[in-house]
């Protein structure tokens, strides 16, 4: 069983880089000291960052090596810059899939899949990692990306110690005990109580911001709803029966608006304030609409905005020129405005984040993504609302949705609380949802069984090690403890042998021994069934590198429901996929891995920005946020190195590097040092 955590005299320092640890950082730093592995389970911004460099330093200084990871690439890059900055560049490498620098470093950087990917290769490179940090290790739970975090525990060496960093959650010693049952002891270190408590607010008609027993209050308080209210308190009986009343439903007077709440938040001196949209075009909306009624920044701040922006752009090497809409997030900035969601540049993205951290901005709307992949806390937190839409329905938040944003309330040495103000036009009293943090939800296995896992597995194991290995899952082991819904190892093993046994009728594996088109699919982790195809049927030789890109483009892009379905031009290569396609499909009558996923649509967009077109351009060629066209040619650079590492031709090898080059320019540029 894991280790609990256990109250002792620390040998540690009383500060670290100038601030006064808490008692459960001084807990798990106590435990790192000593060289065992520590999953750290506390609210959001505790200062569980603080332990994580606490163990960047210590590996450094002792000349070891240790690998940092986290869930997306924007914490990925902000994490390395954080790095660079603090350890200098000798010390701190980044590998993201479509970036690699110093990949060799004592500290890199990089995302979970990459992590994954070189540990199921046994990659030799990780042979000799002392530490691994898992930031936001809860997205375990996730559930695609889930299974990424599970494989790369599993996978690990014995040797290796292990950092998780994880957001409260209510099974931390199970899973605990289970990293302790794959690989080494684990010390559990918890902590339930915020640095900066939240207070949770709710908006009322009224534009007045109060707690969740006046504003039930309020909403009953009517003598056609017949509720009795004299006592004070009302039993969720009579709330039911008053919501159903029309009277409780209808607000008086008309719908706030945002800018009742903003108005509110200014007014009773809770900036800075972050305002959750679950939209970027409500987002977009929002900002502009403020901006036409406000201003809050002086003479002197505006000043200091421009000089922040022009020495970012003068650090990218852009100009006002390459930033779509460059006119409107100036004139926001210059009034203390700022956006933030993924489909906008990055450069923009930075330049917001920047701005916040140096206090110019006083409110940013976002979508969730700012919660995960950037570290700022603010004042105030806003909710438009408290439902979203996941891809599928229409549904409230989560415990865990819920605190991971609002989590970001409160600054620690600066507030003494935390502030989350929700509005609530049109919900009924028995609708309102009951924060609490020590109600999260737990962490639940999501492996899955893909054939990249199946290929890698059996060239490196026999089908009994594999079976052995399938058994040692979190999955496996939480059905053991008998919770539901968990995929045992033998359901595990009955899915590997599914996926097993098509490889061999696709020519992938005579046996357990790789074929060909097996040691080719090794290295491919996007639709592996379909890229490898496209690699063994010779089409790469044929495609000029822009028609490569176009390709890749296609298959990892997932369309959004405003894409257009058609493209009136399609690509040279479409019949040579749907050959493959069709020849699969023959094979594959249980649709296990076909048909496949392609999106000719994009293609010309992408392709056309490796032939050198603007962005603007570009971008009139296909409905895409500017963010998601980086975030496009990204994963296709990232698939480009993929299919790269599989290429025996040098000629295939050659035209793959002038693809990457090609859609490596401009805003789609990452830099790293």
């Amino acid at each position: 069983m894991a280790a609990r955590k256990r109250h002792r005299r620390n040998p540690i320092p009383y500060k670290y880089r100038g601030l006064v640890l808490d008692e459960f950082q001084q807990q798990a730093i106590w435990y790192l000291q000593h060289d065992t592995s520590t999953l750290v389970s506390a609210p959001t911004g505790t200062g569980k960052t603080l332990i994580a460099d606490f163990l960047v330093e210590k590996t450094i200084e002792a000349k070891q090596r240790l690998i940092y990871t986290a869930p997306i690439k924007a914490l990925v890059n902000q994490k390395y810059r954080e790095f660079f900055r603090r350890h200098g560049k000798q010390h701190v490498g980044i590998v993201t899939g479509d970036v690699s620098y110093q990949q060799a470093a004592p500290v890199v950087v990089m995302t979970t899949e990459i992590l994954r990917n070189m540990l199921i290769r046994s990659d030799t490179t990780v042979s000799s990692i002392s530490w691994v940090i898992f930031d936001e290790i809860h997205y375990l739970n996730h559930p695609e990306r889930g299974t990424v975090w599970e494989e790369a525990i599993l996978f690990m060496p014995r040797a290796t110690k292990i950092l998780g960093l994880s957001a409260t959650i209510p099974n931390a010693d199970q899973l605990g005990a289970w990293i302790e049952s794959v690989s080494q002891p684990v010390a559990i270190v918890e902590h339930a109580t915020r640095a900066v408590p939240l207070r949770h607010m709710y908006f009322n008609s009224q534009c007045q911001a109060v707690e969740m027993g006046d504003f039930i209050q309020a909403m009953v308080e009517s003598p056609s709803v017949g509720a009795d209210t004299k006592g004070g308190t009302l039993s969720w009986d009579e709330l039911s029966l008053a919501s159903r009343h029309p009277a409780a439903r209808s607000p008086r007077g008309p719908l706030t608006t945002h800018l009742d709440l903003v108005h509110y938040v200014a007014t009773s001196g809770l900036f800075p304030c972050l305002y959750f949209a679950f939209s970027r075009e409500g987002c977009e909306e929002k900002a502009k609409e403020l901006a036409t009624h406000v201003n809050y920044l002086s003479r002197k701040e505006k000043e200091a905005v421009r000089v922040t922006v022009r020495r970012k752009l003068q650090e990218t090497g852009l100009t006002a020129n390459d930033i779509p809409k460059y006119g409107t997030w100036q004139r926001q900035w210059l009034r203390g405005i700022g956006v933030h969601h993924a489909g906008l540049l990055p450069l923009v993205r930075e330049i917001t984040e920047n701005l916040l951290e140096r206090r110019l901005l006083k409110v940013i709307y976002a979508t969730e993504t700012f919660a995960v992949g950037v570290n700022m806390p603010v004042r105030t937190v806003c909710f438009d609302t408290l439902v979203k839409f996941d891809g599928e329905e229409l549904r409230p938040l989560t415990q865990h949705e819920y605190f991971q944003m609002a989590g970001r309330a409160g600054r620690r040495g600066w507030d003494k609380l935390g502030t989350v103000i929700s509005r609530m036009d049109h919900v009924s009293p028995d609708q309102l949802p009951v924060w609490d943090e020590t109600d999260i939800e737990p962490i639940h296995s999501r492996i899955s069984i893909s054939f990249n896992m199946v290929v890698n597995l059996l060239a490196r194991f026999t089908p009994q090690e594999i079976e052995v290995l399938l058994d040692k899952t979190l999955s496996s082991f939480q059905s053991q403890q008998g919770l539901i819904e968990i995929r045992s190892a033998d359901e595990l093993m009955d899915d590997f042998k599914e996926k097993w046994i098509l490889l061999q009728k696709l020519g992938y594996i005579e046996g357990t021994e790789l074929l060909s088109k097996g040691r080719i699919c090794r290295n491919i982790y996007v639709q592996e069934i379909l890229v490898t195809e496209l690699i063994a049927s010779g089409l790469i030789h044929e495609l000029s590198p822009s028609d490569l890109a176009g390709l890749v483009a296609a298959i990892i892009y997932s369309p959004r429901s405003s894409d257009p379905t058609f493209t009136l031009s399609p690509p040279r290569w479409m019949p040579a996929v749907d050959l493959i396609n069709e020849r699969s499909c023959r094979i594959d009558i249980t649709q296990l891995a076909t048909p496949f996923s392609i999106y000719p649509a994009i293609s010309p967009a992408i392709s056309g920005w490796a032939k050198g077109l603007s962005l603007g351009d570009v971008l009139k060629k296909h409905p895409l946020d500017p963010g998601d066209l980086v975030s496009v040619c990204r994963q296709s650079i990232d698939l480009l190195r993929q299919i790269l590492s599989a290429a025996s031709h040098q000629q295939d090898r050659n035209r793959l590097n002038e693809a990457i080059a090609r859609l490596d320019r401009g805003v789609v540029r990452v830099i790293t040092h």
